[in-house]
């Protein structure tokens, strides 16, 4: 059986079980969701080269619930099954699985901790960004919430404090979280170096979150918010200097100065994610902005001579919402994200270090439980052009353009 087949039954199962669990008592909550998307890239291949000539290979099947034991505790989670062409084969993952208890409460203050698989709060969207209703549009801003780090940028195992007040009549709520979160090795070798580092692997990495969020007494209408992410990625099992000497020895002429990374002997990556996030609603209409500062610092080897850098990134987008019906919502959406120093030293992709691009999106909820999307992105350079095992031998255009219409149920 494929994988994705046996990640199906076991959903299904668990659909089953659960719903019938639903029945027998009041305070057992499930839900769930099938989403199913269409996706035409003609410029670039997007997670994979299906989608230039339209792919169906984009899935999300998702079941979430919680139990209220008594007042003020609850156990939540959720497990979810996605594809993404040949980026994410379907596997079935757990999301979040947390044990939450709302310590102390009054109309005034709250105050509450959470331990487990907790969620990520990060500016407005990174934590309902798993649920393909809550999303603007098919996907959440790609010049902020990196799809590319989905999983630990998702949730984080370890505990988080939670807490609101009310303050001269301002509403403030906060949250501080402390664990560790695996991260695919893969993943961020080819989002950093373009490619692949051979048996290089990255332990659970640290993960360190503060957010807060107010809605000032004077415009209920603003939402204001900050977040700051501290992380510490290591590789491991990188190659070693005689195995690095051999392959730039066998390498093309120019290559190491081209792509001196693939040549690392040793890494580690301190990171400091800075998120500033704004929201206006306006009768038919909601204005949302948000900033993205990373500083990221480099200390490693290349062929064994030590190596030590830093950069820091910039992101943002400005979008507009509008509501004419209960039904219906028009999305148009313009975003920037710049890396480093401005320079890509990605042989293959030569437009990697910044992107630039306009979104239009229309949701339609044609029924009670059924939700149609379609969306149409404008693109020029690839910072947020999903990367896969085997992008580095495709030819990479500077303009790229793709297309979705996703079809959404949820109960």
């Amino acid at each position: 059986m494929r994988k994705h087949e046996l990640s199906l039954t076991l959903l299904s199962l668990m659909i089953g079980t659960q719903a019938c669990a639903h029945e027998f008592h009041e305070d057992i909550h499930i839900h769930g969701f099938v989403n199913q998307a269409a996706v035409y890239s003609p410029d670039n291949p997007y997670a994979g080269t299906d989608a230039n000539n339209g792919s169906v290979k984009f899935r999300e099947i998702g079941l979430n619930g919680y139990i209220e034991f008594d007042t003020g505790f609850r156990l939540a989670g959720q497990i979810l099954s996605r594809q993404r062409d040949e980026l994410d084969d379907g596997d079935v993952r757990v999301d979040f699985l947390l044990a939450d208890y709302l310590i102390w409460s009054n109309q005034y203050a709250a105050f509450g901790v959470r331990a487990g698989r907790v969620k990520n709060n990060i500016g407005f969207y990174n934590s309902t960004r798993d649920i393909p209703s809550a999303r603007p549009g098919y996907n959440v801003p790609d010049s902020i919430y990196f799809d590319a780090f989905r999983d630990p940028l998702l949730s984080t195992d370890g505990l988080n404090l939670y807490g609101s007040a009310l303050l001269y009549d301002n509403q403030i709520t906060w949250e501080a979280t402390l664990g560790r979160r695996e991260i695919d090795s893969e993943d961020f070798e080819y989002f950093t170096f373009g490619y692949p580092i051979e048996e290089a692997d990255a332990d659970d990495v640290p993960i360190y979150l503060l957010n807060i969020n107010v809605v000032p007494a004077a415009l209920r209408d603003l939402r204001l918010g900050a977040s700051v992410v501290s992380t510490t990625i290591e590789l491991d099992n990188t190659l070693s200097v005689a195995e690095a000497q051999q392959r730039m020895m066998m390498s093309p002429p120019g290559d190491v100065q081209t792509n001196r990374y693939r040549y690392v002997t040793a890494a580690e990556f301190e990171a400091l994610l800075t998120t500033f996030s704004v929201q206006y609603s306006l009768n038919d209409w909601v204005l949302t902005s948000e900033y993205l500062y990373l500083d990221a610092e480099f200390e490693g080897e290349i062929i064994g001579s030590p190596v030590q850098s830093g950069e820091t990134s910039n992101g943002f987008y400005v979008q507009a919402e509008w509501l004419p019906t209960a039904r219906t919502t028009w999305l148009l959406r313009y975003e920037e994200l710049k890396f480093g120093d401005g320079k890509s030293g990605l042989e293959y992709n030569p437009h990697r270090s910044y992107g630039k691009g306009w979104t239009i999106s229309s949701r339609w909820k044609f029924a009670e439980d059924w939700l149609l999307i379609g969306q149409a992105s404008f693109n020029e350079g690839t910072a947020w052009l999903p990367d896969f095992k085997g992008i580095e031998d495709e030819q990479i255009q500077k303009y790229w353009n793709y297309y979705v219409l996703s079809l959404n149920y949820q109960f």
